[in-house]
């Protein structure tokens, strides 16, 4: 849950889709002697929409700061473990940027806050609904809204909490003075004084949240995918209808790339305009060909076989070989394409290929 705090985060901070994980239960080992348990599942879920409420000096609610039509709401994100013996395992809990134990009758900090930095205030409403029940690995994607901020003069920020006045004021110690800070009813009021600056910037989970995926000004090189899956290499085939890239997963599990689309091409070569298209996918180790006729700009589609990648710095080549149906025109220097490679995990990477 760690991760995936610091996920939501980082996702509002680059304005890009972020990657994390939950490890939503566990398998017990074989034993020789004595029965095992049967596995114990957890859940991963978001809490009921509640309000937020923007409130200036002269009692007028600003609700545009968000950028989504209706009333500003967010939500919890929860971790419920399901142990068979274990009864009184506490709720990870993540909310207003802070992450603690949940014991019932009692909290526990994991996190700070950065709720409030300085004179600048940042609600980061989760607004999408997540419920993920198992004992497998589930992905979560952090998706961040378009953000918006207004100066707003002595201005009352409530959001709704499942923590204590003397924790809040402990959290916002040496940011707001403690007398400006209350909770009644499970909301948390900050009262500030003078202008300050409310920022909202809205992140889903697993999906764009009302308002719409932020948009960036282009298209980054190789980002960062999911599990640490990088583009390493591009290197030309044995003829100039074939490149190929090479893949490092970086991380300790094994994945497998089970979808694919090309979303652009770009051809040096042509003043028309014309795409070089369809291409085929291919493990280079194996020749064996996993999909064909992918055209480019085609909605994403499953390849005939798994691409493996295996974990721990595996490098694995992976050829794309184009069809000009016979035309006159090849892939050539300057020449790049944009692919996008779904994985197992139902998490998604973009690659951007520049042909050398």
């Amino acid at each position: 849950m760690l991760e995936v705090r610091n996920a939501i985060l980082s996702a509002d901070a680059s304005g890009e889709t972020t990657y994390s994980s939950v490890k939503l239960g566990t398998r017990y080992p074989v034993r020789v002697l004595g029965i095992n348990p049967p596995p114990a599942s957890g859940t991963l879920r978001t809490g009921p929409a509640e309000p937020v409420s923007i409130v200036d000096g002269d009692g007028d609610a600003r609700t545009n700061i968000c950028p989504s039509s209706g009333p500003i709401q967010t939500r919890t994100l929860e971790y419920v473990p399901g142990y068979n013996e274990y009864q009184n395992a506490p709720t990870i809990v993540y909310e207003n940027t802070v992450l603690y134990l949940d014991f019932g009758d009692r909290t526990v900090l994991l996190t700070g806050q950065q709720l409030v930095q300085g004179d600048t205030v940042t609600v980061r409403p989760l607004n999408t609904s997540l419920y993920e029940v198992g004992v497998e690995r589930t992905p979560v994607e952090s998706v961040p809204g378009n953000v918006n901020d207004e100066e707003v003069q002595d201005a009352d920020v409530t959001v709704p909490t499942g923590l204590s006045e003397d924790t809040w004021e402990q959290l916002l110690a040496g940011q707001v003075d403690p007398a400006n800070v209350a909770v009644s009813g499970g909301e948390l009021t900050i009262d500030f004084s003078g202008e300050v600056a409310v920022a909202c910037a809205p992140v889903g989970l697993n999906e764009a949240p009302p308002g719409g995926e932020r948009q960036q000004g282009g298209i980054e090189i190789n980002p960062a995918g999911p599990n640490d899956v990088y583009l390493q290499d591009i290197e030309p085939g044995d003829d100039q209808d074939t490149i190929d890239i090479t893949l490092n997963n970086t991380a300790s599990q094994d994945t497998n790339i089970t979808q694919a689309r090309m979303s652009f091409y770009f051809n040096a070569q042509s003043t028309g305009g014309n795409a070089v298209d369809p291409f085929d996918i291919n493990n280079s180790t194996a020749d064996i060909i996993y999909a064909d006729d992918f055209t480019i700009l085609d909605s994403m589609r499953a390849l005939d076989r798994d691409i493996k990648l295996p974990g721990n710095e595996t490098e694995t080549t992976i050829s794309f070989e184009f069809d000009q149906d016979g035309g006159s025109e090849k892939i050539g220097q300057r020449d790049f394409f944009v692919v996008e490679f779904r994985f197992e995990t139902g998490e998604k990477g973009t690659y951007f290929v520049d042909i050398p």
